[in-house]
This record gives C-alpha cells, structure tokens and sequence, in this order.
C-alpha cells in the first residue's frame, strides 16, 4: 500500500532545475533555464525537465555577464557531440526554410555523409526551433522541427534525442524509447539520452529498466544529480526505502542546494508517515526553491505542507 501511495505522490513531484538562468547565445537565441552543471567547455540546462548541453564558445552571457570563449577541446567526455568545427562556428550563420516532410524518420544505421556547412547550421537551427516549441508544449512542432533536423543529417544524436522527450510527453512513452536508444547507439556516451531514455522507463513502471539506465549514467558521470535523484523515486517506487534515502542523500551531498532532493526525500518521508522528517525537507527545499525564484517548485512544496498537521 505504501509503495503504490508513493508511486502516486511521485507522478505528482514536478522535477525542478537548481537554479534559474537567463543564457543569451552568440546567435541570439535566449534560453531561461535552471543550469545543473557547469564545466570551462559546457553548461548543462535544465529546459522544462530537458537537461540540454550549451558550449561555452557559443555563449554571448549568463544573466548578463559576458563569457570568454573557451579552449575547444575535441574530445569532450561525457559530453553530446557535435559536428560544427571551429572553422564552421566563425562563419555567418546561413538560414535557410525547409520544406515539411511526413517521411517516417529511419531508425536503421546510416553511412556518415560529408555535411556542407549551411547543412551543418541548417540542422542545428531545425534542432533549437524543436527546442523552443518543446518548452512552449507545442510538442508536435518540436517533433516537426527534430525531424527537418533529422532529415538533413541523419546521425544526429541530438535530434533522436529531442524526439524522445517530445513523444514522451504526448504520453508515447513507448515510441520515445526507440528514439534515445538511437541516440545512444550514435552516440554511446550521450549522458542526457540515458537520464531520458531512464524518465520514460520510470512513466511507463518500467522501474528495474529506469534504475539500469540511471546506474549506466553514474558510470559515466558518478556526481550527474538528475541520476542520482532518479534513483531515489526508483527505488521508493519499488519499496527499497533505504536505498532511496541513500541516493537522495548523496545528490544532496553533491550540491547542497539541489531543492529536487530534498523535495525527494520529503515526499518518501511524507508516505512513510515520518512526518517531522518530512516537514523538515519540505521546508529545505522550499527555501531553495523561494531562492531560486522557481515559483511552480514553491507551489508543489506548499501543497504538500498544507497536508502535514
């Protein structure tokens, strides 16, 4: 009974980025988000529950302050690749309209093909308009956008990607599963597709298949905290309330301000009947929220509050 009432509570938690942030790209482009990691080469963004990965050399600002364009290094652990050279980023941006197409996206493996450098961008730009329609909801023009984006380079993990996320939240959780896969396999690294691919498993009650993904994230990445957190919804969803304490605990060890955490072990606490516990990470976490000026994270932690005695 406990393990289904939680299961509940849980599809009730909105996940909710550190921090809130305004990023304005060197193209232009403005994305408010809440930054979850941040390296000399790369920021990772949480957009609307997407972690998405922004190189620091094609930043213009972060809330304002200007960025120094970094070192590119070719090899970028861990890191979603890209295609774009450093030759390529300095030349003007080439925009150009493609047509609609209702071909049926290919999963099967491809040959790489040499991409001319207005293709290059051409992609790119289909990928953050999917990107942007994806944070509006308008998710069936994200999966138009991802798909031009497809259609001009085939092996763009990235755009697998986006898709997944896109079906998922139309509730075709088992069709997004066949696009992070894809994502994967072109590139077996990609952390984020793994957190994705872990995200559908966990609305479909796919819990064992969502803690094998989370697990196969922390080889790669043994601090990624949307892993870590995940782990802890995994594990209560299936009874393993020590275990799930546990990894709450360490994503919370790894950034003391990460209020999903605390909002985690308050909602296990609150099922448990451990109502002081509960409480006190209520409060935690919404302090962090309050800090961050996530107004939907308050919300959800005051809702929960206004249950306890």
């Amino acid at each position: 009974m406990r393990k289904k009432f939680f299961i509940l509570l849980v599809l009730s938690v909105i996940f909710m980025p550190a921090y809130a942030e305004i990023v304005v790209l060197k193209s232009g482009k403005t994305i408010e988000g809440g930054i979850v990691e941040r390296t000399e080469k790369y920021i990772k963004m949480d957009v609307f529950g997407v972690p998405l990965t922004y190189y620091i050399d094609d930043i213009e600002s972060i809330d304002g302050k200007k960025i120094a364009a970094a070192i590119v290094n070719p090899v970028r652990d861990n890191v979603p690749p890209r295609d774009v050279s450093n030759e390529a980023k300095k030349e003007p941006e080439v925009k150009t309209e493609i047509n609609t197409t209702k071909e049926k996206i290919n999963l099967e493996p491809q040959d790489k093909k040499s991409l001319s450098l207005g293709e290059v961008k051409e992609a790119q730009e289909c990928f953050q308009k999917g990107i942007s329609c994806f944070r509006e909801k308008k998710y069936e023009e994200s999966i138009v956008e991802f798909e031009k984006a497809l259609k001009i380079d085939p092996n763009l993990a990235e755009g697998y990607y986006g898709l997944g996320y896109a079906y998922c939240s139309k509730n075709q959780c088992e069709a997004s599963l066949e696009y992070f896969k894809k994502a994967i396999e072109l590139s077996p690294n990609y952390v984020d597709a793994y957190n994705g691919m872990a995200y559908a498993y966990n609305i479909l009650g796919k819990y064992e298949n969502t803690i094998e993904c989370y697990l196969k994230v922390l080889q790669l990445k043994a601090d990624n905290l949307d892993a870590l957190n995940g782990l802890g919804y995994a594990y209560a969803s299936i009874g393993k309330y020590e275990d799930a304490v546990s990894y709450f605990k360490k994503a919370i060890k790894n950034n003391p301000e990460y209020a999903p955490s605390y909002s985690g072990l308050g909602v296990l606490y609150y099922s448990l009947g451990q109502l002081l516990d509960a409480k006190e990470n209520f409060l935690k976490a919404k302090e962090l929220f309050k800090k961050n000026n996530d107004e939907q994270g308050v919300k959800t932690i005051e809702e929960y509050l206004s249950k306890l005695p």
